[in-house]
Order: structure tokens, then C-alpha cells, then sequence
């Protein structure tokens, strides 16, 4: 990376007083905890991606995230930018491209140390009609779906194949479920469904509870176009303890909380996506363990590990999530 004293002049943030810590938990990207004679700060270190795709996506999640900054009713870090007033700007040092962003930290308790509750749920039900209620626009189901991780999935499995890959079997024997997928993402794309631009991310991973017990919700890197419903579903199952076995009485708690102040979801079509978000993820560390995407053979390997792992759990994954999408369109 570039030296701490060059990233922290990017955001004139003053020196540094003490080592940075290093926050776990991050895969795609750099972390850390940095203090100053100005205070505390949050500092990310993204690998630049020089597809104009890449920049278009996350410059749209930053101006989200500014979105909801400026409204001011949702418990969030602040966004510092540099002095030219870029929220992700870029660096290159001795051959590396890296982007940088930085937060104001915020004092808390990672709700993933949390076991779920119905009063934590209320929060993520109000959270998700805040941002929902920013009635930013993200397309819709036909113009704005994501394909690439359907459309690349033969080649995949044919390229780990021929690499003898120990699990090429397991992502071969999907097939049927992304063919599934696959119809379904057709239908969507024939309804024409309207879309929001969302968090997306909105997980106990992403969320921490402040010292007067507010959700507070960082990592806004990933936000962009998605169904209402499948928004308030995941959020729902996740702060439950998951769609297979998620805690009902959390799960009414979210959507319950949510009506309060946001127009009623139907449920139908909100599966699928977050079926496909997670094959495109499953897909994504297959891509790595292939040794794309700029990954060390350290990486590669890790990135193998997580592959076996998703797809051995991913058709009941979506057998989970498609039984709540039915349950909840049922009534």
C-alpha cells in the first residue's frame, strides 16, 4: 500500500498517533482503524478495478451513500473526502493502483457478536423503510438485473475442470439450480418490475450497535439497483439468524417495524435475486481461485476454500429462501 503518511495527507486528517489496527473480517479489501491528532477514522484500501463498469458502480454507491449522509435520519459513519472533494480517490505507488476511502469512526458493538433479537430486528425494519423511503431510482428488473455470474458459469466450470480443481465436481453439480435461476431471472425481466437503489448489503457484518443502542450500518460499497421486497427479506433473515432456521418472531419484528413508516412489499420475485447475489459471490472467489481478478496464489487458495464451502450450501440456500419468498406471498 502507500505510506500511511501519504493516505492520510489524501484526507488531511493529521498524524498519526498511534500504530494502525488492522479491522478483520475483510476478503476483497484492506481495513483499518487509524487515530490522529484530529481523532479516529475508519480508512479502506480497495484494489482498483480499471473497467469504467467498476468505477461507474461504486461512484453511484458513494453518491447512495452521500444520499443518505445527508438526510441525516440514518445512524451512519461520516464520509470524509480529499481535498478535491473525491470520496475514493486514487493512488499509485511502485507499480500498485489502490483506492482509498475514509469514515470517521464510530464507536460501537459489532452486531455480529449479537445473538438476534426482536428489539434489534424493530431497528433493521425502520432502517430498511429509511432507505427505502430515499426513493432513489435503480431501474428495473429488465434493464438492471446482474447476468454476469449466469452467463460465465459454463466457462467456469470448464476451466476448473480442466485445472483438475477439487471443486469443479461441486460447481458442476449446480446445474440444474442456475437453469432454474436462470428462468426466473427471465420472468423478472418480462415483469419489468421497478427497482430501488438500495444498501444491499445490510447484515449483521455491516452493522454495530452505538453506545445509546442505535443500528448504526457502515460498508455502502456495494449498494445499487434491487427489488424492495428482496431488500427487507434479507435484512430480515439475516439479523434472525439466517434463512434456514432465522427466528420468526425477529423476522415480523423487521417487517412489522418496517410498515410503520413504509408503504406495504409483495413478496413475489424477491428470491431470486438474493439467490443470484449469492452465486454471484460463490462465483466471484471461483474466479480468484482461478487466479483472476488480481488474486495471489495465498488468495487463490483461500478463495478455493470458500468456493467448496458456498457450493455445497448454495441449492439449499435457495430452496430456504424460496419456501419464505412462497410463505410470505401466501400471507
Amino acid at each position: 500500500m502507500a505510506t500511511w503518511e501519504r493516505v492520510l495527507g489524501l484526507f488531511a486528517i493529521g498524524d498519526l498517533t498511534r500504530s494502525p489496527q488492522p479491522v478483520i473480517g475483510g476478503w476483497s479489501h484492506n481495513v483499518w482503524r487509524v487515530s490522529t491528532a484530529v481523532g479516529e477514522f475508519a480508512i479502506k484500501e480497495m484494489v482498483h478495478n480499471p473497467q469504467p463498469w467498476w468505477t461507474e458502480q461504486i461512484t453511484a454507491a458513494i453518491n447512495f451513500e452521500l444520499r443518505a449522509w445527508g438526510n441525516g435520519g440514518i445512524p451512519m459513519a461520516e464520509p470524509i473526502a480529499d481535498a478535491a472533494g473525491d470520496y475514493l480517490p486514487l493512488v499509485v505507488t511502485d507499480g500498485w493502483t489502490r483506492r482509498y476511502r475514509c469514515h470517521r469512526w464510530v464507536a460501537g458493538r459489532p452486531c455480529v457478536d449479537e445473538a438476534p433479537s426482536v428489539e434489534r430486528s424493530r431497528q433493521v425494519g425502520a432502517t430498511v423503510a429509511k432507505l427505502v423511503n430515499l426513493d432513489v431510482p435503480g431501474g428495473s428488473t429488465r434493464t438492471d438485473l446482474a447476468w454476469n455470474a449466469l452467463e460465465a458459469y459454463e466457462a467456469t466450470v470448464t476451466e476448473a475442470k480442466a485445472r483438475r480443481l477439487d471443486w469443479a465436481p461441486l460447481l458442476a453439480d449446480l446445474r440444474s439450480g442456475v437453469d432454474q435461476l436462470r428462468a426466473q431471472f427471465d420472468e423478472l425481466a418480462d415483469g419489468d418490475l421497478p427497482m430501488l437503489f438500495l444498501h444491499r448489503d445490510l447484515d449483521p457484518r455491516n452493522t454495530a450497535r452505538s453506545a445509546d443502542g442505535e443500528l448504526v450500518v457502515f460498508d455502502w460499497d456495494y449498494a445499487g439497483p434491487r427489488l424492495v421486497a428482496s431488500e427487507l427479506l434479507t435484512a430480515a433473515l439475516s439479523f434472525a439468524g439466517g434463512a434456514a432456521d432465522g427466528d420468526d418472531q425477529c423476522v415480523v419484528a423487521t417487517f412489522d417495524s418496517y410498515l410503520a413508516t413504509a408503504a406495504p412489499v409483495d413478496f413475489r420475485g424477491a428470491a431470486p435475486p438474493l439467490a443470484e447475489e449469492a452465486f454471484r459471490w460463490m462465483m466471484l472467489n471461483a474466479w480468484r481461485a482461478l487466479g483472476h481478478r488480481g488474486a495471489s496464489p495465498e488468495q487463490a487458495e483461500f478463495a478455493g476454500s470458500l468456493v467448496r464451502s458456498l457450493a455445497s450450501t448454495w441449492l439449499d440456500l435457495r430452496a430456504s429462501l424460496e419456501r419464505w419468498e412462497a410463505a410470505l406471498t401466501a400471507g
